[in-house]
């Protein structure tokens, strides 16, 4: 047999009976889902409460107008009692229980309307009326959004009657409408709720092989085995080759997974329900695999070059702890990115990944050249990994360290 094949099965013998190594394989891939499955059921379930509304209302005599408006798009209204002179609308005692009512959490919010609020608008005066909330509670402000979107809805209707009543044309006030008119389509909406999926994938090639890459380096130092090995007589490029295919192999099943179980979740979710769509097929399937294997090969020949500067397994895990924040630079960088995908991305690893990813949530499918080509500088960079790791093992410095 081959010298790295025989290094290659001997570490995942080692590492499928490591529980340490199985865990990283596993667990990364599996919360990946199911915080999407938890998150979108979530929007979807505020989506839906937004639209069943209970406003508690102070003063609702006080408005019938105002009231019945509401209850026309759907807002369902409830009297709230309040101690002191209802005259008194706005007083600090009235105020203080509402807020005490906000606090024990017995309302998200309520609307508080002064007596003298018809007299006010039957003259063709301003009114003032108080919506108490409290912000902390983001559950609540579609809700809180939507009321205050109403109610200045029937503002501006009563100031267009006014000015009818007036004999004065309302399109004096209004000199400009704005239209907007949303040319996105169903899918490319969902990139931003989408944009963590290729996150996921760069996170889980760092996650799922790590296991295996700190051992096969830093541990086999803390352990002393690592000098015996090298007195063997076989080429240190196929010991670190062996171990490398290892890794990756732990590190690409891992990508593949959370992969395989993101598409899994978002097919079990109702993305229609929120305006959202996410198509996708066989060409797009065999981009992203082609796109993200290389991937596997890259994160864990990072680490194994990290991992030989390790003197110990502690200080390997934190050295490659902080390196799996590299992949939430391009993350980042793709939030603020106006230009779209450009040519020099392809030369960067796991921005190119990230945004070509990020075309294939979006519904914009590039060529298969992209995806082609950005493999394979990703794996030219793999590869220079690992010719310094292996260089790295002929220094006696860097072995009895």
């Amino acid at each position: 047999m081959k010298p790295w094949l025989v290094v290659l099965q001997k570490e995942i013998r080692d590492a499928s009976r490591d529980k340490r190594a199985v865990v990283s394989l596993l667990i990364f891939p599996i919360l990946g889902p199911l915080l999407i499955l938890f998150m979108f059921n979530l929007i979807i379930d505020l989506g839906d409460e937004a639209q069943e509304i209970d406003l508690p209302v102070a003063g609702m005599a006080f408005a019938p107008d105002l009231i019945d408006y509401l209850r026309q798009n759907g807002i369902t209204i409830s009297n709230l009692e309040l101690a002191g002179d209802p005259a008194d609308s706005f007083s600090a005692q009235r105020t203080a229980e509402i807020a005490n009512a906000i606090a024990l959490r017995n309302h998200d919010f309520a609307l508080l309307i002064p007596a003298d609020f018809q007299t006010l608008v039957a003259e063709g005066r301003s009114v003032n009326v108080e919506l108490h909330l409290d912000s902390s509670r983001t559950a609540a402000a579609p809700k809180v959004g939507r009321i205050q979107a109403l109610i200045e809805a029937w503002g501006r209707e009563t100031a267009v009657l006014r000015l009818m009543a007036r004999g004065i044309n309302f399109e004096l006030v209004r000199p400009v409408n704005v239209s907007r008119i949303d040319v996105a389509t169903a899918q490319a909406r969902a990139q931003a709720v989408l944009g963590m999926i290729p996150l996921f994938v760069i996170m889980a090639a760092f996650m799922s092989g790590v296991g295996i890459a700190v051992d096969a380096t830093a541990g086999e130092r803390e352990r002393k085995s690592l000098e015996p090995l090298l007195v063997n007589p076989v080429p240190r490029s196929d010991i670190v080759l062996g171990k490398w295919l290892a890794a990756a192999t732990f590190s690409i099943s891992g990508l593949i997974l959370v992969m395989c179980l993101n598409l899994l979740a978002l097919s079990r979710v109702p993305l229609e329900e929120v305006g959202l769509a996410f198509i996708i097929g066989p060409r797009e399937v065999l981009g992203m695999l082609l796109v993200t294997v290389p991937l596997g090969f890259f994160a864990t020949s990072l680490q194994i070059l990290v991992g030989n500067f390790a003197r110990s397994f502690k200080d390997a895990q934190v050295y490659i702890g902080l390196m799996s924040l590299l992949p939430m630079l391009p993350y980042f960088y793709n939030i603020f990115n106006s230009n779209g995908r450009e040519f020099w991305m392809n030369l960067v690893p796991m921005l190119a990944q990230n945004m070509l990813l990020t075309d294939v949530v979006s519904g914009r499918t590039p060529a298969f050249a992209d995806f082609a080509f950005a493999a394979g500088v990703l794996l030219t960079w793999s590869f220079l990994l690992i010719y310094l790791a292996t260089r790295l093992l002929s220094r006696e410095r860097v072995i009895f360290s």
